[in-house]
């Protein structure tokens, strides 16, 4: 697993895991949780809800809207 975020403050290591979140505490302890934080399972039964939306949500392939044609922006004489 390789898109994974450290806790600020913990250290603890979110990670996505299909479906859901694995978390690792500095001490090994290991949870999976869902996106929006409850526990679904593991020895290690707290993990911040945050963390888990930013790493458990949604994927977007981009967060441009787009940019209007070259014609219409202000400023451009042609």
């Amino acid at each position: 697993m390789s898109e994974g975020l450290h806790h600020p403050f913990t250290g603890a290591l979110y990670e996505p895991d299909g479906d859901l979140v694995r978390v690792t505490a500095k001490d090994g302890r290991v949870g999976r949780f869902r996106a929006d934080g409850r526990w679904v399972g593991g020895e290690l039964r707290d993990a911040d809800p945050q963390l888990c939306v930013w790493i458990g949500g949604p994927r977007y392939t981009s967060n441009r809207v787009g940019s209007p044609p070259a014609s219409s922006r202000p400023g451009r004489d042609i």
